[in-house]
């Protein structure tokens, strides 16, 4: 019940910020919307135990979004397939389904034109749907990241993230986290 009502004032918030910040700053041709996907690896754990070679597996995210204003956009997506531990040789198949909040550093921080720049840093973090395909259960989860964006051109950037998702319960039964490391791209139209 816990997990709802948190879902629920988060989701609140996004809109009333999202809505505030819209109505606060005159839209100009530099908000856009954007998609993108990054391939990487990913493993359960961050203790020193948990640095070894079975325990890392595969990662996909796809993802899509809406620059509210210059700084400040929101992002829904899915990342999945599945997770290895160190308890078993199993591959825990899940499905992640996740809403962020993306912060661009570099806008906050400074007046140039991110089309001008070769270099940007965003922050996201947010809830989402874990579907534990595994053990055949669904609950809520935190994510959180860090992406350092860098320009192929105006519209094209290679996405380099360290993100995790973090929760109650995803592989062990108490507070659990799914570290990952990602290359990929985004596009802005």
């Amino acid at each position: 019940m816990k997990s709802i009502y948190k879902i629920i004032v988060f989701t609140t918030f996004l809109i009333n910020s999202s809505f505030l910040l819209s109505q606060s700053k005159n839209l100009d041709a530099e908000n856009k919307w954007f998609l993108g996907g990054d391939f990487g690896i990913q493993m359960s754990g961050i203790k020193n135990e948990d640095f070894v070679e079975y325990n890392y597996s595969q990662m996909i995210r796809l993802f899509g979004g809406k620059w509210i204003n210059p700084k400040i956009g929101m992002q829904i997506g899915y990342q999945g397939r599945y997770f290895n531990t160190i308890e078993d040789n199993d591959k825990h198949f899940y499905n992640f389904y996740f809403l962020e909040g993306v912060l661009n550093f570099k806008n906050l921080v400074s007046n140039q034109k991110e089309y001008e720049r070769f270099y940007d840093l965003m922050f996201h973090a947010g809830l989402g749907l874990f579907q534990n395909r595994y053990y055949g259960n669904s609950s809520i989860h935190y994510v959180l990241g860090v992406a350092n964006n860098f320009s192929l051109s105006k519209k094209t950037k290679i996405k380099l993230d360290i993100g995790a998702i973090v929760g109650w319960d995803i592989y062990q039964g108490d507070d659990d986290i799914l570290p990952n490391l990602s290359i990929g791209l985004n596009y802005l139209f």
